[in-house]
């Protein structure tokens, strides 16, 4: 049978190891630009690839719930795997390890298949796998983004500041209404919207307020000690969740419980 796999431009160039294992491996590799995912399966299926750090950091900043919305948006069965060792890498950043197993328990809700692969040797043969066990109907389309909306617009530029991310950025908006009088009120945020605390205003307001070319614009912005703070604040009502994801994870050890059709 044969293995084709379409693979983001961006993607074929930064993840040289893979794309080198998927061709070692049998499968004819067809560099397109996506939207939308990284990888382009057979049957319609998309595939979202995270290193262990970068899953990380799109958990942080908001990235990785809406790339999996928009991943089961458009595709029939979506993926996302996680490459290397998430643990290890969790021990590098000041981020919580019950944050990142309940965002996994979250995008086993939303229905999307988490895969754990070792190194990118590990993604490839699981690339291969769903492609091969993905049948022979093929890849007939590439999804593309719908056009963008002012509504968009506004969410992706809140979502653009230091710990706001796209789910805060629409609770502000449904506060204040507008991106323009969210900043001109930002004093507020922390009165008037959850899950924002005085660490991330301070952030915010930095960003906005520090002039380009300043000895400080080299300084790194502490976003993981921000949102950490927002996550211990929220007590006893993560437990369930956590109790909730550790199960779903449980539950899905198994690679090939993952390959196979539920």
């Amino acid at each position: 049978m044969d293995c084709v796999i379409i693979v983001d431009s961006r993607e074929y160039e930064t993840a040289e190891e893979v794309i080198k294992w998927v061709k070692r491996l049998g499968c004819s590799v067809i560099p397109r630009k996506l939207d939308i995912g990284d990888y382009v399966l057979p049957n319609d299926i998309g595939v979202e690839r995270k290193r262990a750090m970068d899953f990380i950091s799109s958990i942080v900043d908001g990235r990785l719930f809406e790339q999996g919305r928009e991943l089961l948006h458009a595709f029939s069965k979506a993926y996302v795997i996680v490459e290397g060792d998430l643990w290890r890498a969790l021990n590098r950043r000041d981020v919580h390890k019950h944050s990142v197993l309940g965002a996994l328990g979250m995008l086993v809700d939303m229905g999307i298949r988490v895969l754990y692969t070792p190194d990118e040797e590990g993604t490839a043969y699981t690339l291969k796998s769903l492609a091969e066990r993905a049948g022979s109907k093929g890849i007939k389309a590439v999804p593309v983004k719908r056009g963008e909306t002012i509504r968009d617009a506004q969410i992706q530029f809140l979502s653009s500041l230091p710990g706001i991310g796209p789910k805060r950025a629409e609770a502000l908006l449904r506060v204040f209404g507008t991106p323009l009088d969210a900043l001109n009120n930002l004093g507020q945020w922390t009165r008037k919207v959850d899950n924002i605390n005085e660490g991330i205003v301070s952030l915010v307001r930095k960003v906005l307020t520090t002039k380009y070319g300043d000895e400080e614009n080299s300084v790194v912005i502490p976003i993981d000690e921000a949102i950490k703070e927002v996550n211990n604040s929220r007590g006893d009502t993560d437990n369930k969740e956590d109790k909730k994801a550790r199960d779903s994870i449980n539950n899905r050890r198994n690679l090939m419980d993952f390959l196979g059709d539920k």
